[in-house]
């Protein structure tokens, strides 16, 4: 049985910057809904809000400069009744959580960081297709505006080669076996250029660092949110079938040999399949399929030519 909350976040700590102007145009590599947008500026509101006219996330925006965490006023949103579709976006959190309650360090002014609040018609046990959902979403649009291409790396992160990009908190609450609310949060390295993870871990990287050039963080966020929302919508009429397609098809972990760790358990073995509900299929070392749907893994890839041990 699944808790009523979890929490699943990129995880790197980088150092504190401060992005230098600039006004080169953005280069876009694939058709964009938006246009080019200044490259340098803050959030902006009501160019959200024009632009999302039609969209659920365009009436109830909450935008603060700083904020400790833009999930946990989201949560507070959820409790006292806010609509599907609120969303909240800052310049910089002073409190992000990553995975395992893990600090999330961001510059203020540098990177994407939002959140936004959904009602869906679902039990609590499929909850975790809407962290894919976001994911799908994001790698879409970093592929629009910037040519990047980026992977992801179940249970919640996005690659771009061997470094992190991008990553999704997902945290919910139930009445009985329905989903009350779902905040989805999604944290993006935009602008910046991020340090070597302490204590170890998979390096990160940037969009800036990737194109060399800054992102308008407007209009990503603008592409993430109205391709989150169409397939968010086929979730809720039940078409799964092309959206299991298509984030199997961008994943970066199928066919590798990974080892998965929790609190309660470690297991090893080759990455197989993500299935319709978000959840890893793997074969460990006994031939055996396992099915991974948890809110508080590790996952990390093995090395080449690794030999897995017997559970």
């Amino acid at each position: 049985m699944l808790p009523t909350s979890y929490s699943i976040l990129l995880t790197c700590v980088p150092r504190i910057e401060t992005p230098g102007d600039t006004s080169r145009p953005l280069p876009v590599a694939e058709s964009s809904s938006i246009g080019t947008l200044k490259v340098h500026e803050l959030i902006q509101p009501e160019l959200l809000k024009k632009h999302l006219a039609q969209s659920i996330f365009s009436s109830h925006i909450h935008y603060q400069a700083s904020i400790d965490s833009t999930n946990a006023l989201a949560r507070t949103l959820a409790g006292q009744g806010a609509p599907e579709g609120t969303l909240v976006v800052t310049e910089e959190q002073t409190a992000g959580r990553g995975r395992r309650g893990r600090a999330w360090v961001s510059p203020a002014g540098a990177n994407l960081l939002f959140s936004v609040l959904l009602r869906p018609p679902m039990e609590g046990e499929r909850v975790f297709v809407l962290t894919m959902v976001l994911a799908l979403a994001g790698l879409k649009a970093v592929k629009r505006v910037t040519g990047v291409k980026a992977l992801i790396k179940w249970p919640n992160d996005l690659y771009v080669g061997t470094k992190k990009l991008a990553g999704v908190l997902t945290e919910f609450a139930m009445r009985e076996k329905q989903v009350d609310w779902a905040v989805l949060g999604m944290g993006m390295n935009a602008g910046w250029h991020p340090d070597m993870p302490e204590g170890g871990g998979a390096p990160a990287t940037s969009l800036l660092e990737e194109t060399g050039q800054r992102v308008s963080r407007n209009e990503l966020l603008l592409e993430i949110l109205t391709g989150f929302e169409t397939l968010y919508r086929e979730v809720v009429r039940g078409n799964m079938e092309p959206l299991y397609e298509e984030w199997n098809r961008n994943c970066l972990v199928l066919g590798k040999a990974v080892v998965i760790e929790s609190d309660r358990e470690r297991i090893e073995g080759k990455a197989l399949r993500i299935d319709d509900w978000g959840a890893l299929i793997i074969e460990d070392a006994k031939g055996v399929q396992r099915r991974i749907l948890t809110g508080d893994v590790s996952l990390r890839v093995a090395p080449p030519n690794k030999i897995l041990t017997q559970l």
